[in-house]
């Protein structure tokens, strides 16, 4: 409660204050319903409840929801255990907080002894971090059963496939055993997601703003969920918090596509799909805003896309600035790290928005609704906002 306090107090400092704590109470309702979908994985049953409440939610304000079916293979973890055997003999390692299999760790299961080296039927202990690339070569040339690689922190991901070689981090400051125990099952799935969106007609038709935020996640590894509340139920919501008002305003000058991404986690799948066959010509499309990792912004506001553009970000920016909100800012350059990328790709302006600050859990179990502050959201919201009602 404190936090919640925190932040809607700090909100309060932005536009009408009514205005700000209804909007948090949206964002929040919205991403504690999102983050009931087991993490939100493509070709998962949370994936498909995600995608059926998004059409059902745009359906209640009065929108037409479209889909638009993306083919998809995603490779599933669904049990991971281990045991060490150390001088005080064999301790279960915690799923999630000692150990993690990677996203494309093939099926094992067995016992194995335990070495510093890569020796042909061991375990590969790697006893500080090299280039994972390096360490699976020699993984492959020399035999190894599996890896054992040390991170600092234990983040998950999704994978299309199964990988050649059993890869499973370790949390770095685990005393070495001699051997160990592993049971980690696996299987290859094949199906379709849905991108899902919404058009709020303008005024004209012959250009338009899209506006984007992925809402798939990495769903379950065994008894572990990752919730992905800031990454991207956040974005999620706020893209249906954006929705919701247009259709609340007078029309826009311009068309506005309000698309929820699947299959970003999976490596930029959905918007891929999206460019490939917009249904609208992408050369008439003034801009594109990607809203990702926006439950925060106690640090400031992030824009991947903003410095190599600078005259269409010097046009966003000014209405930030017409605003009164003085945040900090960390203008980056275009990389290929969310849906604005396949944008950029097909020359069409666009940016990456996210929100700096929190305590940074990010593609792990801890990424859960009730850490999100949302201080920099209705700020963010109203600058958007601004844009699509430029002239």
């Amino acid at each position: 409660m404190k936090r919640l306090a925190l932040g809607l107090g700090l909100l309060l400092g932005y536009g009408q204050p009514t205005d700000s704590v209804e909007a948090v109470r949206f964002l929040r309702r919205e991403v504690r319903r999102l983050c009931r979908f087991e993490g939100r994985a493509p070709l998962t049953p949370g994936g498909r409840k995600a995608e059926a409440y998004l059409l059902k939610r745009l359906r209640q304000m009065g929108y037409s929801p479209q889909t638009q079916r993306v083919p998809l293979s995603v490779y599933r973890l669904t049990h991971a255990e281990a045991q060490a055997l150390t001088a005080r003999g064999w301790t279960r390692w915690k799923l999630g907080e000692d150990f993690l299999p990677s996203a494309g760790c093939p099926p094992l299961q067995g016992e194995w002894p335990v070495d510093t080296l890569p020796r042909e039927g061991y375990a590969w202990w790697v006893p500080e971090p090299h280039p994972l690339t390096k360490v699976r070569q020699l993984a492959r040339e020399h035999g190894v059963a599996l890896v054992l690689y040390p991170t600092p922190r234990l983040t998950g991901s999704i994978a299309p496939e199964p990988d050649s070689v059993a890869v499973v981090y370790r949390r770095g400051e685990l005393q070495r055993p001699q051997q160990v125990r592993l049971r980690i099952q696996g299987r290859l799935e094949w199906g379709t997601a849905a991108n899902v969106w919404v058009k709020r007609p303008g005024q004209r038709a012959d250009s338009a703003w899209v506006v984007g935020a992925h809402y798939d996640h990495l769903g379950r590894v065994g008894s572990l969920t990752f919730w992905g509340a800031n990454d991207n139920a956040s974005g999620t919501a706020l893209l249906l918090l954006l929705a919701q008002r247009l259709v609340q305003k007078p029309p826009p000058p311009y068309d506005v596509y309000l698309v929820a991404f699947t299959a970003e986690e999976l490596g930029l799948i959905g918007s891929q799909a999206w460019v490939a066959s917009p249904p609208y010509p992408l050369a008439r499309v003034r801009g594109m805003i990607n809203l990702d990792l926006v439950g925060f912004g106690e640090k400031g506001v992030a824009v991947v896309g903003g410095s190599d553009q600078p005259a269409f970000w010097e046009r966003l920016d000014r209405l930030r600035v017409q605003q009164g909100w003085n945040v900090p800012l960390l203008v980056r350059p275009n990389a290929p790290n969310s849906d604005h990328y396949p944008f950029r790709e097909k020359g069409v302006p666009a940016v990456f928005f996210y929100l700096q600050g929190g305590p940074g859990y990010y593609h792990d179990g801890q990424d859960r609704p009730a850490t999100l502050t949302w201080t920099g959201a209705y700020p963010l919201l109203r600058w958007i906002e601004e844009v699509l009602y430029l002239p």
